[in-house]
């Protein structure tokens, strides 16, 4: 995997081969940690049986096929979470036809259906604004505006995550994963007919983007992916740990927001607590990482999304530095990519992800039923 922090690198790529995709990943978490979100939007959609079916049909057929509905452009969609203090609140995974997707360069713009997220470079100011306009077919309801404001201004170098990655610029690879805003404010106003309520969220806390694109299947990349991200009031740690074909591939980053820090480098990563959920997927769940003068753990300890290839954590952090120590909530996900492709698994997929051409499935006409699939 390459990683990368640019942003001329988040512009949508050319991706012609079979199982190609592309995402631009949200989050953000309410400064008293009753609220989360987490929106995605796929050109690609590496989540789908329908593209994995076309994948099948075209690897099938000639190599020298003219054919193109195996191509990530025609597989865009886009899935929105919302968590409340311990669940899921609102869900939406929608996957509409090729062109419902436009894009413009600058300033750069995706929109998908009614769905929106707009970048813009303001001074000295890197800010993101999405508009969410959601209707599903259950009657649950999602809309507002949400901002994700990086102020370059007060960036020291440690805090400037491109000066953390020691890895030189590549132009040939398979999976990038580009690292646009690690630590980000976010405001934002949002109307939801959730779950249990109807809710006027005024959404204040931090946040993290990053853009991820490869030119193969998932599957044919790694094994197996961990990654997470926690903000504390001093620094903020991302990290991640990618089980390859090359080997096990691990790296974490803490870099400070305050002046004149001392910069710390974590050198030690290790997974302990293996544990099988209901569908037999195996994760580690706590995670230990050191480094002089710091250690941290990352405890997964509250699944907020969970099935047979990928589960996403609320994680509680522990970071000690020197003598001081800190506990936060973050964010940490799970993804072993090969059990998308079985078939018996398609089911409980095709409950969950809304095709927009296509007839309604009959979970999805229902708020019990399809608050159950969550």
């Amino acid at each position: 995997m390459y990683i990368r922090s640019k942003l001329s690198s988040e512009l949508p790529h050319k991706k012609e081969n079979p199982g190609s995709y592309e995402w631009w990943y949200f989050d953000a978490l309410s400064a008293d940690k009753k609220w989360a979100i987490v929106i995605i939007f796929y050109e690609g959609n590496p989540f789908s049986p329908a593209y994995i079916r076309a994948q099948n049909q075209t690897n099938n057929t000639s190599k020298h096929s003219e054919d193109k509905t195996a191509c990530a452009s025609s597989f865009p969609a886009i899935s929105v979470s919302v968590y409340n203090a311990q669940r899921a609140e609102y869900y939406s995974f929608l996957e509409y036809a090729p062109n419902r997707l436009t894009s413009q360069n600058e300033p750069f713009s995706i929109s998908l259906g009614s769905n929106i997220f707009e970048r813009r470079v303001l001074d000295d100011k890197l800010e993101y604004e999405i508009i969410l306009n959601q209707m599903l077919d259950s009657s649950y309801q999602l809309t507002g505006r949400i901002k994700f404001v990086l102020d370059t201004k007060k960036l020291q170098e440690s805090a400037d995550f491109s000066s953390l990655l020691k890895a030189p610029e590549q132009t040939k690879f398979q999976h990038a994963w580009n690292l646009i805003q690690p630590r980000a404010g976010v405001m934002g106003n949002l109307v939801l007919d959730g779950r249990t309520d109807m809710y006027n969220i005024a959404l204040n806390g931090l946040g993290y983007h990053d853009h991820n694109v490869g030119f193969e299947p998932l599957k044919d990349s790694f094994e197996d992916w961990y990654w997470g991200r926690v903000h504390f009031t001093d620094y903020t740690l991302v990290y991640y740990i990618m089980n390859t074909k090359d080997g096990v591939k691990k790296n974490a980053w803490l870099f400070s927001v305050e002046l004149n820090s001392t910069e710390l480098n974590i050198r030690e990563i290790e997974l302990l607590n293996d544990v099988t959920n209901r569908q037999g997927l195996h994760a580690f769940r706590k995670i230990i990482m050191k480094g002089p003068g710091v250690e941290c753990e990352v405890l997964a300890n509250q699944i907020i999304d969970d099935g047979p290839f990928y589960q996403r954590y609320f994680s509680e952090v522990t970071l000690k530095t020197g003598q001081t120590k800190r506990t936060q909530r973050g964010i940490s996900e799970y993804i072993m990519p090969k059990r998308i492709y079985d078939r018996k698994y398609w089911w409980m997929i095709n409950m969950r992800l809304r095709y927009m051409s296509s007839k309604t499935h009959w979970v999805q006409k229902s708020r019990f039923l399809y608050s159950k699939t969550w």
